[in-house]
């Protein structure tokens, strides 16, 4: 039984499933579950080391699920182009959204959701910073585990959704928070996460209570930012709520709130994996290509009715030429070998050009000690200014918890703020932000949390964002 073996990452855990296909069935033969209080280099490296042994048994390496607020989804419509050109046209959409600036600094994965009419394709891309992943990346190779494939927690939650009807929402619970997926041809093309609290992952009473808060909430921010509505929502293996508390999630919105369908086997006492991990390990037993963060972007389009006919002209003329060889035989042997003989003495022209036109490179010492400077210039930070500037662009209704930061993590600036309603609140928190956001040496990430406190309408629990700029 060929073994695949498949980490996911989210901050505050770390699963790990191991199995494959036996027969007509695909075997989940380990499932655990390991802390992670973040995401940085040395945690993951401690946090791996204890995989070493029985538990990665037979498989060549490891594929990465990662559940990062920093990895972007988003469907395109392009018309009829070369593969080329729609390629380009993704990874610079990728580029406007994870706010890079270089093709080079970002993994993009692409495929062709469906073909639309007037010679148009619709396209589900999703993409992410090198530098998210890099870390990462170095954790395993200090443990030295290759790392074989990489995606997104939510493109691999969309593929438990049926192709071709519709959207289709996937609802999944891990590390203490929810994912709501809004999928297109298995495909993510928006995501909303939000905090479980009081211990709401494991009580059903209190996740089917939560969730009847947050569900209207989700559908009216998909209508806000111009989203078709799902009619079916799909929940995932950790979405602990009873079969009879289901229909009490229904609404206006929902025609159907049904269970993910996951057709794994599993050993005896092995937890079950998440939904997400269940439908990639489906995927990879059966030898179905998924597209990986880690390869170059690349889209095959479909070949249409032209295609097939140029095609079968082309079999029939390989059909001609090659009875008009078998005619003459050996006019053709002395043909091929005149042609093999120019092949040989071309090459070997081309050899001695290239050999004379060849320049000679900078030594590897100076290459070395270029890239050593970039990189100290790339990780000088204003620490003592940034901590001055947040503090000053607080107002006295803004209480600060805490400011994390790192010579190359993102900023996190959490805290608390309140005033006398809703409004003053909000409206002191809106002009924290903009002071934030107007500080010349940080840019914005797109990635915040904004809560009430719960039985306090007038106090809000924030967590902002943001990244060192580089150029």
């Amino acid at each position: 039984m060929q073994t695949h073996a498949i980490v996911e990452l989210e901050e505050g855990g770390l699963n790990i499933v191991v199995g494959g296909i036996s027969g007509q069935s695909i075997r989940v033969l380990r499932s655990l579950r390991l802390p992670a209080a973040d995401l940085g280099r040395e945690t993951l490296t401690n946090a791996l080391r204890s995989l070493a042994g029985d538990v990665l048994q037979g498989a060549s390496g490891v594929h990465v699920v990662l559940g990062e607020r920093r990895v972007q989804h988003f469907s395109s419509t392009v018309p009829k182009m070369p593969a080329a050109d729609m390629v380009a046209f993704v990874v610079r959409e990728a580029l406007r959204l994870t706010g890079l600036q270089a093709p080079a600094d970002a993994l993009v994965a692409t495929r062709i959701l469906r073909p639309l009419p007037g010679n148009k394709y619709v396209l589900g891309t999703t993409a992410v910073g090198r530098g998210v992943f890099e870390p990462i990346q170095a954790a395993f190779e200090a443990n030295h585990i290759a790392v074989l494939g990489l995606y997104s927690m939510e493109s691999c939650l969309a593929m438990a959704a049926p192709a071709g009807n519709g959207p289709v929402a996937v609802l999944e619970c891990n590390s203490g928070r929810a994912r709501f997926v809004l999928c297109d041809g298995q495909s993510p093309v928006q995501v909303r996460r939000f905090l479980i609290g009081g211990g709401g992952e494991g009580n059903s009473a209190a996740l089917t209570t939560q969730l009847a808060m947050e569900l209207p909430r989700t559908f009216d921010w998909l209508r806000e930012v111009g989203q078709t509505m799902p009619k079916q929502l799909l929940l995932g293996t950790r979405v602990t709520i009873d079969d009879e508390s289901i229909d009490m999630l229904k609404g206006d919105d929902l025609q159907a709130i049904d269970r993910a369908t996951v057709a794994l086997q599993l050993e005896e006492g092995t937890p079950q994996p998440s939904l997400g991990v269940s439908m990639l390990l489906q995927k990879l037993a059966r030898g179905e290509a998924m597209p990986s963060l880690l390869q170059p972007p690349r889209i095959v389009l479909p070949i249409g009715a032209r295609r097939y006919v140029s095609l079968a002209a082309s079999m029939v003329a390989g059909a001609v030429c090659s009875w008009s060889a078998i005619v003459d035989t050996v006019a053709w042997l002395d043909e091929r070998a005149a042609v093999e003989q120019l092949a040989t003495e071309s090459k070997r022209i081309e050899d001695e050009i290239a050999g004379h036109q060849q320049a000679p490179g900078p030594s590897p010492s100076v290459v070395l000690e270029e890239t050593r400077v970039q990189a100290a210039m790339s990780m000088r930070r204003p620490v003592s200014r940034l901590t001055v500037d947040v503090s000053n662009a607080a107002e006295p209704n803004v209480q600060l918890d805490e400011l994390k930061f790192a010579s190359t993590d993102r900023i996190l600036v959490t805290g608390i703020v309140s005033g006398n309603s809703r409004r003053e609140a909000l409206t002191a928190l809106a002009v924290f932000v903009k002071r934030l956001r107007a500080l010349p040496y940080l840019v914005q990430d797109g990635q915040d949390e904004v809560g009430e406190v719960q039985g306090q309408r007038n106090r809000f629990r924030f967590r902002l964002g943001m990244a060192w700029r580089n150029s």
